[in-house]
């Protein structure tokens, strides 16, 4: 059994929702750091919702908990058994995105300053879709470097452009 498995168990969850939320929030990156808002890890962890938690912000988060397992095991599973239980998907991606929508008709629209930080996303199915609709990574090896595919084109073209600088 994996850990993805493991957690979603523990949370009576299905593991395929949680982890179309960790892919779309993060692509399974347990360091990703939203360039906007500064939220990190894998669920995107707001710097205030980081110190709620009893850590200094987000990115001592991600310091203490730096691994895929580690930040799912402790952070990731603390934050969402608050929010526990999770009847549908869409009880499960709220607890994430905006938690009080938990129970909102799919078509209710979000606060305008939601809607603003969250360009395309005006309702509560638009988050659905789009963390449904997130592609499964798969990882491939670019010149003995294993990658996801969605890096993948990112990382060929970095090293395609520094081969040129040089």
């Amino acid at each position: 059994m994996t850990t993805l498995e493991t957690v979603a168990g523990l949370l009576n969850v299905n593991p395929s929702w949680l982890w179309a939320l960790i892919q779309f929030e993060s692509g399974g990156n347990p360091a990703a750091r939203n360039p906007i808002s500064g939220a990190r890890g894998l669920i995107q962890f707001m710097h205030s919702t980081a110190r709620a938690m009893g850590f200094k912000d987000a990115d001592d988060l991600v310091n203490q908990y730096p691994t895929f397992d580690s930040q799912l095991t402790t952070p990731v599973y603390n934050y969402l058994k608050q929010w526990a239980p999770f009847p549908t998907k869409q009880s499960l991606y709220m607890s994430v995105f905006y938690p009080v929508a938990r129970t909102w008709a799919p078509d209710t629209v979000f606060p305008d300053a939601v809607r603003k930080a969250n360009p395309k996303i005006d309702t509560v199915q638009d988050y659905i879709n789009f963390v449904e609709k997130t592609p499964t990574k798969k990882k491939i090896e670019i010149a003995g470097i294993t990658v996801f595919a969605a890096a993948a084109i990112t990382t060929l073209f970095m090293a395609l452009t520094q081969k040129g600088k040089k």
